[in-house]
């Protein structure tokens, strides 16, 4: 499991629990790879902490904030699971979500992505209106430009099998929010079969995503994942470096940070 944190020293000791009990309950081995995004609070000190008594838990940290995006793809790159789910430090996704997509997985997807829009009865969505009609909007957006067919894009809860992980977060290039759109992009151009599964998520207080600031950024950032694709950017043995340069690169990130 990948855990993006930027300043996230409330809210992380809580996820931990919760994550940590559920996988180490059901008896199978795992990892939690919290990855401290240039933190100004104890964020990474939290984590150290809480690994002192929690050997599958690591901290990748380092200096200064370049973006959720930037952090999945250090953390995605790093990962050594044969599945790698992305959470989100607030625990907005019930972490018991997870053998939703793990089934998905089981029945032939390559990716599954947890999704607050898709319709479903049975799921309970405890959205804030102003950022559901936001979110809503920005769908409209993607959905024009780059990813029809998509409820929900930007749910921070999604699965990844390694190998389709390290291929894809190779090559995505957006450090923003507006990441998760590039990198769905990629595989849907690379032939990665991606499932949306409707899933139970309620708002947490304390949101990193600045409504003004960020929405705008955003959607420049879905220009460019449409621009990039537009000129073949993202097709294998494109322009530019590698699959295997760049994940070099990362690591080496990540050893210089650790």
């Amino acid at each position: 499991m990948i855990i993006p944190a930027f300043n996230e020293e409330s809210r992380l000791p809580k996820t931990l629990d919760s994550v940590y009990g559920f996988l180490s309950g059901r008896g199978r081995s795992f990892e939690i790879v919290v990855v401290d995004d240039g933190s100004h609070d104890n964020t990474a000190d939290v984590v150290i902490e809480y690994s002192k008594n929690h050997p599958e838990v690591r901290l990748l940290s380092y200096q200064p904030n370049k973006g959720k995006g930037h952090a999945v793809r250090v953390g995605m790159l790093a990962g050594k699971g044969d599945l790698l789910l992305i959470d989100d430090a607030d625990g907005s996704s019930p972490i018991e979500e997870v053998e939703r997509l793990e089934n998905a997985i089981a029945n032939g997807a390559d990716i599954a992505i947890g999704s607050r829009a898709k319709p479903d009865p049975s799921r309970k969505v405890d959205a804030l209106v102003h950022r559901k009609f936001i979110g809503n909007t920005f769908n409209a957006i993607v959905q024009s430009l780059v990813l029809p067919g998509f409820y929900d894009t930007q749910c921070g809860f999604k699965m990844f099998k390694r190998q389709v992980a390290r291929d894809i977060f190779g090559v995505n290039r957006i450090d923003g929010f507006g990441f998760d759109v590039e990198v769905l992009y990629i595989a849907k151009i690379r032939g990665y079969k991606t499932e949306e599964i409707a899933i139970n998520w309620a708002n947490m207080e304390g949101s990193k995503v600045n409504v003004l600031v960020d929405s705008p950024k955003m959607f420049l950032e879905v220009i460019k994942v449409a621009c990039s694709a537009w000129f073949g950017m993202y097709k294998k043995n494109a322009g530019g470096q590698t699959n295997s340069s760049l994940v070099g690169i990362m690591d080496k990130e990540r050893d210089d940070a650790s």
